[in-house]
């Protein structure tokens, strides 16, 4: 990479030569401002402008020669007291400018730094009482056609926007995004000039109809970031710039609303756009910085869009590695996770989530036989003892296994996989697909007991005596919780754990199913598979509280489940030791005020349910007799899963395990990290389709309900390779918009109060404001030179901790208005004693 030599304010850089003068300035932390450049974006390539663009269902037409543009973001227009441009200003590079980045190089006049190259031996000046007149100016243009009344107001903190003291209309007041705007960091760090066009409302057109963000275009400026990024990033090219009479149109390019334009919901454009013209639609789920909403949602931190990306490039092995590197288990979470990516994935605003967890299910179904790659460190010669072969110990030994430690699981069943292999029905996770995933884990050099129990034929002693160097406890919640009412002892009734675990039997009769979560729907669905005549589902819970996951429950009705909320059990009656219906009691309350489980009934609202079994699956417990040891505290003793969290979810067990591993590891000394991985992604462009905005949800075969009842067997088939390319083509690509670079903010306006300040602050009108440790103004004056006054006080000894600025030349009203807004917030006066003969 070729480099040139610098100065920039006085102090040598060395930087790449391809870069401008303001990237060159930012990246050594000098701040230039800037509303119409980007860190994404190239500020050397040229602006196209566009035919046509549509505002709503207004039409606009370019009425400029294209060969020129105009070097400010807004242009001549005919109102008095407009901001104009000549036509020799107008001959630009073709490139709407905000020039707000003006800087002195190489000591002549002021020009651009965000289109002026770097170059070796270059002298720049980002400060200066010149080049802040030129900025200002700059500003007061764009400002004219922008609402800024409430950037100027001294009660802006913490306002509503409703009640303004100033009786400032509506319409002429800003966004939501008051305090948060970059165009009002911005303007704090430039300074309003007094002499700021009024802002009048145009009214053109706001569009908050449509998915997922909305564009206000009354608060855009011009800047072109968002054709830009659409154009020259996305490669979608949905939004456009025409010039009409000096000002420049932005807007969507091929009609009046997004589908027509083409557009694919990436929604980059709202994260560059610097004025709130472009939000998102409030209560759509936001984006964390650089993580896509459905990877923030798995407790995995499973790279969704990455493995998505590669499904769709074809290339399904890859994606498997990919899961595989947060999620020892994706074919068990491909057919059993409660997927909460897909609750949180923003595609669901314009009609239906991605099938992430189908997807998962298709590399695993596809590539899950082909030899695994085996990313791990060294052995470190420290051993591991993981208690319990559930879904939160395989996480806990892989993770353990692939830094280099050897672990063994110790579990009391014949087989790993726990409460999956012993409640999870077949036709939900085939043994298979467990066997499958547990390939992995064995490849990576998992060792095993099986048939062992803890506290039965081992204890922690004996463990440490074979060598163990950490014992983690991850047994699970084995053992049902009873009702404790009166003929629950009767043959026919029995827990749905048993009932799930003894495997296949015939029922006849009415089944009634007691309890709403996960096993209780799977042992509704086992029921209705082993010939039942029908069966019932009582819960407490409304049909908003039940815990079970939505789209099994509607599986579980569609094949003929009847559920009766807002009941609870009174008592199961028989007659000689037949049971025959089950007497209800209305439930009025699950939780109490603090969330906390409180049933309460009303006894004078009963009904019975014919019954000839009663499964009851009301939840699970730790059983008695490992309690003592998950809750021993001994350093070489760690715990997790559902017997320290309680009742949970596959994916979070999972990621409880990989959490004790990562402290286990810390305990055993280890301290590097996994080497990354490089796969084929990442790529910013994501072009045009036409059917993207139209393309539902790719549904897998299955069978109808009335034959899936006939059989345990799977009832739903596994995606082909081009319907699982067609489905993740569906992503709208949000970890794009999550990693997008943010634009450069104005520096923390406090600084350190001290000489050096008299080299920045310049001198002119303004005022001076001073505080102490906790940033609290001590000091708030103002004057028509603020250097020379920064001058006297610092020969003055004058004590403070940090000190900012405000340029105003209308300084003494700006002064008064600082100091009723302290007084306002602190109930007292900053400053000398003789200011509270003003006040």
């Amino acid at each position: 990479m070729k480099t040139v030599t610098l100065t920039i304010n006085g102090e040598q850089f060395t930087v790449p030569d391809f870069l401008s003068v303001r990237k060159a300035a930012l990246k050594n932390k000098i701040y230039v401002p800037g509303l119409c450049s980007h860190p994404e974006l190239n500020p050397f390539k040229p602006f196209s402008w566009s035919e046509r663009v549509w505002q709503g269902e207004t039409e606009f037409g370019h009425e400029e020669d294209p060969s020129l543009s105009p070097p400010t973001l807004q242009g001549e227009k005919s109102e008095d007291n407009s901001p104009s441009i000549s036509q020799e200003e107008k001959e630009g590079d073709g490139f709407p400018h905000c020039n707000l980045c003006m800087v002195s190089v190489n000591s002549g006049e002021s020009q651009r730094a965000c289109t002026t190259k770097v170059a070796d031996g270059m002298e720049i000046r980002t400060t200066g009482d010149d080049l802040i007149e030129a900025r200002r100016k700059a500003l007061a243009k764009i400002l004219a056609y922008h609402p800024h009344a409430c950037l100027t107001c001294a009660q802006r903190e913490g306002c509503d926007r409703i009640q303004c003291s100033m009786d400032v209309p509506v319409e002429e007041r800003c966004c939501e995004l008051l305090g948060r705007c970059e165009i009002g960091k911005v303007s704090d760090f430039i300074g309003i000039p007094n002499d700021t066009p009024a802002y009048r409302n145009e009214k053109r057109p706001s569009i908050t109809n449509e998915p997922l963000f909305l564009r206000d275009y009354e608060l855009c400026i011009g800047c072109t970031r968002c054709v830009r990024i659409c154009r020259d990033i996305r490669g979608v090219d949905v939004l456009g710039a025409v010039m009409l009479d000096g000002r420049i149109k932005i807007g969507t390019s091929g009609g009046a609303g997004l589908d027509e334009s083409l557009c694919k919901f990436c929604t980059a454009c709202v994260a560059v756009c610097p004025t709130g013209a472009l939000r998102d639609q409030p209560g759509v789920q936001a984006l964390t910085r650089g993580v896509a909403p459905c990877s923030s949602s798995c407790p995995l931190g499973i790279d969704i869009p990455g493995y998505i990306e590669l499904i769709a490039d074809g290339k399904p092995y890859e994606s498997l590695e990919l899961i595989r590197e947060r999620a020892v288990l994706p074919g068990v979470l491909g057919y059993a996770c409660f997927h909460p990516c897909e609750e949180n994935c923003r595609r669901d605003a314009l009609e239906q989530s991605v099938s992430i967890c189908a997807l998962k299910r298709y590399v695993s179904d596809i590539a899950g036989e082909r030899e695994p790659r085996i990313n791990k460190l060294p052995s470190t010669g420290k051993k591991v003892a993981v208690i319990g072969g559930g879904p939160a110990g395989l996480a806990t030994a892989a993770e353990l296994l692939r830094h280099g430690h050897a672990v063994t699981i110790i579990e009391r069943d014949t087989r790993l996989g726990g409460m999956l292999r012993q409640t999870i029905p077949e036709f939900r996770l085939p043994d298979s697909v467990i066997e499958r995933d547990l390939s992995y884990l064995f490849a990576l050099g998992l060792e095993t007991q099986l048939g062992i129990e803890l506290g039965k034929d081992t204890d922690f002693d004996k463990l440490r005596n074979e060598g163990f160097d950490a014992i983690v406890v991850t047994v699970g919640l084995s053992e049902a919780v009873r009702l404790g009412v009166e003929g629950e002892n009767f043959r026919q009734v029995e827990t749905g754990l048993d009932f799930l675990r003894k495997g296949e039997k015939q029922l006849d009769g009415k089944v009634v199913i007691i309890g709403g979560g996960a096993v209780a729907v799977d042992a509704a669905m086992t029921a209705r598979r082993l010939g039942s005549d029908s069966v019932t589902m009582i819960c407490l819970e409304s049909p908003d509280e039940i815990p079970a996951f939505a789209e099994e429950l509607d599986a579980a009705k569609a094949e003929g489940l009847e559920i009766l909320y807002r009941w609870g059990v009174d008592r199961i009656e028989g007659n000689n030791g037949q049971v025959e219906q089950v007497a209800l009691k209305r439930c009025t309350q699950v939780f109490d005020k603090q969330g906390k489980f409180s049933p309460e009934y009303n006894p004078d609202e009963t009904m019975t349910v014919p019954a000839d079994w009663v499964i009851v699956a009301i939840g699970q417990k730790l059983e008695g007799e490992i309690l003592h040891f998950v809750q021993n505290d001994n350093d070489d003793l760690f715990s997790a899963g559902d017997a320290v969290t309680g009742p949970t979810s596959i994916v979070s067990a999972m990621a409880d395990g990989v959490r004790v591993a990562e402290e286990v590891d810390k305990y055993l000394g280890g301290s590097e990290e996994l080497p990354a991985t490089e796969y084929p992604i990442g790529e910013k462009l994501i072009g045009r389709d036409k059917e993207f905005h139209t393309r539902s949800r790719v549904i897998m075969d299955h069978l109808s309900s009335e034959e899936r009842v006939k059989t345990l067997a799977l009832f739903t088939s596994t995606y082909l390779p081009d319907q699982a390319i067609t489905e993740s083509a569906r992503c709208l690509r949000c970890h794009l918009r999550a990693s997008i670079l943010p634009s450069p903010l104005p520096p923390d306006p406090w600084r350190e109060f001290g000489e050096y300040l008299l080299d920045e602050v310049p001198s002119v009108e303004g005022v001076l404001i001073f505080a102490d440790e906790d940033k609290i103004s001590t000091k708030i004056a103002g004057s028509a030179d603020i250097n020379e006054m920064l001058s006297d006080l610092i020969d003055d000894e004058f004590d403070a901790e940090y000190c900012r600025w405000e340029l105003d030349p209308m300084y003494t009203k700006r002064e008064s208005e600082l100091i009723q807004a302290h007084l306002q917030a602190f109930g007292e006066i900053p400053g000398d004693d003789e200011l509270d003969d003003l006040f």
